[in-house]
């Protein structure tokens, strides 16, 4: 298959997948674009990666494996929220924190979902400053693998 079409079937199946587990309405949408705000974070990034510290084990997993894999990608903000432990964090992933500018701390809780998906990991994209979509890494879902294959 060729690289545009392979690229258009990516597009395509992440389209599906954010109709079947994207932001729940506009609420969610719209608390973290409030919180984007509240936490001044620059809207300069294509990619806003939220990691809660406690929820679904797996799910928080494969967000720390992918943050690994591309924390220096200077496109994508990590979030830590609800995090316990900073030092374990560190210690977990080999992720020297006070390195990356491209790493906040969400030490108010500014990004922590009030909803039932705040024990998964969020993938925000950021289209001229503003959410164009949003969805979460969940057992239903292989959220990280088709962003992944989109980047």
């Amino acid at each position: 298959m060729g690289r545009m079409k392979k690229n258009i079937v990516t597009r395509l199946a992440l389209y599906f997948v954010v109709l079947f587990i994207s932001c729940s309405g506009n609420s969610e949408k719209e608390f973290l674009m409030n919180a984007i705000k509240q936490a001044n974070v620059d809207t300069k990034y294509e990619w806003i990666i939220i990691l809660p510290g406690l929820g679904c084990h797996g799910c928080i997993q494969e967000g720390e494996f992918f943050m690994q894999e591309n924390v220096s990608n200077p496109q994508m903000l990590f979030v830590l929220t609800n995090i316990e432990s900073l030092k374990i964090f560190q210690q977990k992933t080999d992720i020297k924190v006070s390195e990356h500018s491209n790493i906040y701390i969400d030490k108010d809780n500014h990004f922590k979902l009030l909803t039932e998906n705040a024990i998964y990991p969020c993938i925000i994209h950021m289209v001229d400053g503003k959410i164009s979509q949003c969805i979460f890494q969940s057992p239903k879902t292989d959220a990280f693998h088709k962003l992944r294959k989109s980047i």
